[in-house]
């Protein structure tokens, strides 16, 4: 029942009881209509009420829906916009091939032209001046886009020209389409290069719809300049938005396969780098751990047996470790070996690799110098540790470490393996001598 409808059954009852009040008044009975007409009212006023809270829910869940597609759109946007460096490095790319491909083209068919003189002349000229422009246009491109193309960062130039250079495509194609309709009534070159501008470019499909939109309104009124006949032109107005919905369809499934493929690349590239960090890296220091190091020495080695250079093998353990963990915990321990780790990788070379062989030792592979320069180094970090303040738990604590360094060269009869073990041979001995000492392999 409408509301329109119930006030008029309770003005209809209102009224019905006026006209009838004497009658009802002398059988008692105006008692039970009164009641009976207030309850009417009443339950009118409940109904408009039911009705604006229904009202009002609704209008509640309308500007929920709203708000969620709003979101999506702006989610969607951004997610959209963190591929668009990614794709401008495809398409300055694609710019270099195409422009490679048709400049060529445009030279035969300005052959294909000028070599046969049946044609007529005004359609012949036209053609022929429109595919010497293009010529000029696609070796700029092609100069253009080579230089760009060498470039690993995404600049203004190569964002501009992602947009402009497939537009000027669109016109070319217009331009040749009004100039056919001289001898002819298709549109393929509108056609061809709306297909061009889908399968080629990848543009986001809210650009690509306005780009495609305004060469559409340029072609509606550059084909009425050369076609006479009302029939031919509303044909061709209606096959050209054919050709730039064609052109959107394909511009679409191309931004969103390449969009896919670049999220799905950055995410196996993070999950690459995710296993490499686990295979390499020691989750508690975060440097290197003892397979990483392993791995560098042998490449080192290999390197020193070729260009024949000597490096430094420093293996280092901590005085005493075991009291900081009985003392102050395990967790507390923990955060004095990070703090170790970060005050080594921080004075030593970049091109030095810093890593932990397990529990409170660590070792250093330093390329490139002498015996007498690691025992520095290695004297240098000596002092460092002994005279820095690490913090424990809730207080601070000094600590010592032990140094063994050992030569590293290129030799025929000993691996790396066993350069390594004089290192170790001479941290035992640093311990031995009463520890917080640099120790030379002999």
């Amino acid at each position: 029942m409408s509301k329109k409808c119930f006030k008029c059954i309770v003005k209809f009852i209102c009224l019905t009881t006026k006209l009838l009040w004497p009658c009802l008044k002398e059988r008692g009975a105006e008692k039970y209509f009164f009641k009976s007409t207030r309850a009417t009212m009443l339950s009118g006023k409940c109904y408009e009420g039911r009705m604006l809270m229904e009202s009002t829910a609704k209008t509640k869940r309308l500007l929920a829906g709203i708000r969620e597609i709003k979101e999506e759109a702006i989610t969607t946007f951004r997610n959209h916009s963190s591929v668009l460096n990614d794709s401008t490095l495809i398409n300055i790319n694609r710019l270099f091939y195409l422009s490679a491909i048709a400049a060529p083209i445009r030279v035969l068919d300005i052959f294909l032209f000028t070599a046969d003189p049946s044609v007529p002349k005004a359609w012949s000229r036209g053609i022929i001046l429109s595919h010497l422009i293009l010529l000029v246009f696609y070796s700029g491109v092609f100069i253009v886009s080579l230089h760009l193309r060498k470039k690993a960062q995404v600049n203004l130039t190569m964002r501009i020209l992602q947009y402009v250079i497939p537009f000027i495509v669109l016109l070319s194609g217009i331009i040749v389409t009004a100039i056919d309709q001289l001898v002819t009534t298709n549109i393929t070159p509108f056609l061809l290069v709306s297909i061009v501008f889908g399968a080629v470019f990848l543009i986001r499909p809210l650009f690509s719809a306005l780009i495609l939109m305004v060469s559409y309104l340029v072609y509606y009124f550059a084909i009425a300049l050369t076609i006479t006949n009302p029939q031919v032109l509303l044909s061709n107005r209606v096959n050209g938005i054919t050709a730039v919905a064609l052109g959107f369809l394909i511009s679409a499934m191309s931004w969103y396969y390449n969009y896919t493929n670049i999220t799905q690349k950055r995410r196996i590239e993070s999950q690459q780098e995710q296993l490499k960090q686990m295979a390499y890296y020691d989750p508690l220091t975060n440097i290197s751990n003892r397979h990483f190091f392993n791995k560098t020495i042998k490449k080192e080695f290999s390197a020193m047996q070729r260009y024949r250079y000597s490096s430094v093998i420093i293996i280092f353990d901590l005085d005493d470790f075991k009291m900081i963990n009985d003392t102050y915990g395990h967790l507390a321990g923990d955060h004095v070996l990070k703090q170790v780790a970060q005050l080594i990788s921080s004075n030593v070379r970049r091109s030095d690799t810093v890593s932990r062989f397990g529990g409170e030792e660590f070792v250093i592979l330093a390329p490139r110098i002498s015996l007498d320069e690691g025992y520095a180094l290695a004297e240098k970090l000596r002092k460092l540790i002994a005279g820095k303040a690490f913090i424990a738990g809730s207080t601070t604590s000094h600590i010592t470490a032990s140094f063994g360094v050992s030569l590293l060269q290129a030799s025929e009869d000993h691996g790396s393996e066993y350069y390594i073990s004089l290192a170790d041979k001479a941290l035992y001995l640093a311990k031995n001598r009463g520890k917080n000492r640099v120790e030379k392999a002999s």
